[in-house]
């Protein structure tokens, strides 16, 4: 009597484990079965992009594109619980996942990462891709086809300039391929002024290429002079946190530490700007150092050039050997820093800081760093 209730016991318990077996697994039996039964069924998957009026996006792995795959039988039933592979036909970039089950609704998410454009080898042409999306032990498959494109440039002026001030670097670079654009912004009502209008200017850049069906994350900025005030002052800003939009900065000969010859600005001009400008302003010495990273994002790309006897910009103003950035000098015209130059105001006319922007050479430096990664700066610790 005692083994035959000992007995019945074990089987009681037996079948309560397989049945909460059976509960924990259901999902993994359904997985199972329907994998098994649906092999012998004409199915069919459907690939197709979250953001179906893009067709075109610019390189870069912040720049994903996230795509859904739906499978269904000959009937339009939706089928769950299918596995689906995914992949790009030249390895451009990363799939994730490379394989996914599609859910109860029969759908799969998947994400596309680019690789930076410049690392495939394709010049500045769009460069066609095709991402497949593949029923796991079939020949069915769906595709998209997208281009991928390089990074926009936006070009910052500096002080009582205008866009036209680049028009040469702009004609020299556009004709590499790449689409480029100024942002004009009233240079006398100071860096934060500034600073507002980049920020609603590159939100506008995102938007005029997304309405024609190219997505954009990040922008590359070339700046000169105030305008890398202009850009470091909105990278390093709270909002930037939101919009992290920027991938590089390379600075042409910009006033890090501000410029005497401001000082001297100030007798024949009388803006915020000019003011902001003097060594040691509180822009420099307060408002700086109190945002991120003291004034250099640590996750934008940074190049620094400077002009040889450039009049407005020292080499120690320039420097950013604070963020272990190296400041590369370049000659493009003869020095034209004399007494008679800074007392009649004729310095003014800076023509070696402006010749930055019309430098063959530079220009050329410009393009190899637009096409390979440039170092981060360091991260200062308050």
């Amino acid at each position: 009597m005692l083994v035959h209730q000992v007995r019945n016991h074990k089987i009681f318990i037996i079948i309560v484990l397989v049945f909460f077996l059976l509960f924990v697994h259901f999902e993994h039996i359904n997985i199972f079965f329907c994998k098994t039964f649906y092999d012998k069924i004409n199915l069919n998957v459907y690939l197709s992009l979250i953001n179906s009026e893009v067709h075109s996006i610019s390189s870069e792995p912040s720049n994903k594109v996230h795509l859904k795959a739906v499978v269904k039988d000959s009937n339009g039933n939706l089928i769950p619980y299918i596995e689906v592979s995914f992949e790009n036909t030249k390895d451009f970039g990363a799939m994730h996942p490379s394989k996914a089950v599609t859910n109860s609704q029969g759908e799969c998410l998947v994400t596309y990462v680019p690789d930076n454009y410049y690392n495939l080898n394709a010049g500045t042409n769009p460069q066609p891709i095709s991402i497949t999306a593949s029923i796991a032990g079939t020949n069915i498959n769906s595709t998209v086809k997208l281009n991928l494109v390089p990074i926009p440039i936006v070009f910052i002026h500096g002080y009582r300039e205008t866009e036209d001030v680049f028009d040469n670097l702009n004609e020299f670079i556009s004709s590499k391929g790449y689409t480029c654009s100024s942002i004009n912004y009233d240079s006398t009502l100071g860096v934060e002024y500034g600073a507002k209008e980049l920020e609603l200017f590159l939100q506008d850049q995102k938007r005029e290429f997304l309405s024609q069906g190219i997505l954009v994350g990040k922008f590359d900025l070339i700046v000169h002079s105030m305008g890398g005030l202009v850009a470091r002052y909105y990278s390093g800003s709270k909002n930037y946190l939101k919009n992290d939009d920027v991938n590089k900065v390379i600075f042409l000969s910009v006033p890090h530490k501000g410029s005497v010859l401001a000082s001297i600005g100030e007798e024949y001009f009388n803006d915020k700007s000019i003011k902001e400008l003097v060594p040691d302003n509180e822009l420099f010495v307060g408002i700086f150092p109190n945002t991120i990273n003291n004034g250099l994002n640590s996750s934008i790309q940074i190049g620094n050039l400077l002009s040889q006897y450039d009049e407005v910009v020292t080499n120690e103003s320039a420097s950013l050997d604070k963020w272990g950035i190296k400041t590369e000098i370049f000659s493009v015209g003869e020095n034209s820093f004399t007494v008679n130059n800074l007392l009649n105001g004729n310095i003014l006319d800076a023509p070696n800081h402006k010749g930055i922007l019309n430098n063959n050479t530079v220009f050329s430096r410009i393009f190899e760093m637009l096409n390979t990664d440039l170092p981060y700066p360091a991260v200062i610790n308050k």
